[in-house]
């Protein structure tokens, strides 16, 4: 997560925002944990895994990114720093 963490401050600028979603931990230790990190990307936790299904997630981690016109413009399994770059150079370039 520290490499998001990272994307996310050189990004954030350009309107990008990084929601890691959880599934299975307690609140609190998904707090005490961006707390310990310092990440200030938006944690998300979910019940039931509803975002997972709703997104087909069968492995963690999978990223994805989400166009401005709310279309998925990528997904991957793992990461991959120079695609998920690539991807967000397309939905948010430099001004």
């Amino acid at each position: 997560m520290p490499h998001l963490e990272r994307l996310f401050k050189e990004y954030e600028k350009r309107g990008v925002s990084v929601l890691a979603v959880n599934f299975g931990d307690t609140p609190e230790t998904i707090a005490a944990y961006f707390e310990k990190e310092k990440f200030t990307m938006t944690p998300l936790r979910q019940r039931k895994d509803e975002l997972g299904r709703a997104f087909g997630v069968r492995v963690y981690p999978t990223n994805y990114v989400i166009g401005p016109d709310g279309r998925v413009a990528y997904r991957a399994v793992g990461f991959d720093e120079s695609d998920l770059r690539s991807a967000l150079e397309k939905v948010a370039p430099k001004k």
